[in-house]
């Protein structure tokens, strides 16, 4: 019994081993681009380019040079997508999905704050 448990013990290790590898790569994604998209703080012109997620962080390539690094979130949809998508709001993206997975790689826009009016009444009634 003690060989059986070492093998099945040698195996959860394995396995470990293996999926702990996949984590430590970083997720690298081809996508194009037709519309001028912010992301972050950088306006991406139309084009191809690769975007390669390593934590927390997205950088976006464009041949060989890197064109932005943003901060992002990988998450799961629960469904898996038919197309490569990029969805955005006010010309900034906030997610992109591609096809065949259930993983999006999603981003906060960077939003202008504009000083809000305070509604002070000073007419003198009272």
């Amino acid at each position: 019994m003690t060989i059986r448990g070492l093998c099945r013990g040698l195996i959860l290790l394995a396995a470990l081993a293996y999926s702990f590898s996949a984590w430590a790569t970083p997720a690298k994604k081809s996508v194009h681009i037709q519309h001028r998209f912010q992301v972050g703080d950088t306006t991406l012109a139309p084009g191809d380019y690769t975007i390669v997620v390593d934590g927390s962080e997205a950088t976006f390539e464009q041949g060989h040079k890197v064109v932005a690094k943003v901060s992002c979130a990988v998450k799961e949809s629960g469904e898996k997508y038919s197309a490569d998508a990029i969805v955005y709001a006010n010309a900034a993206i906030t997610e992109i999905r591609f096809a065949g997975q259930s993983q999006v790689i999603t981003f906060t826009p960077i939003t202008t704050s504009t000083p809000s009016k305070s509604s002070s009444n000073s007419s003198g009634d009272r």
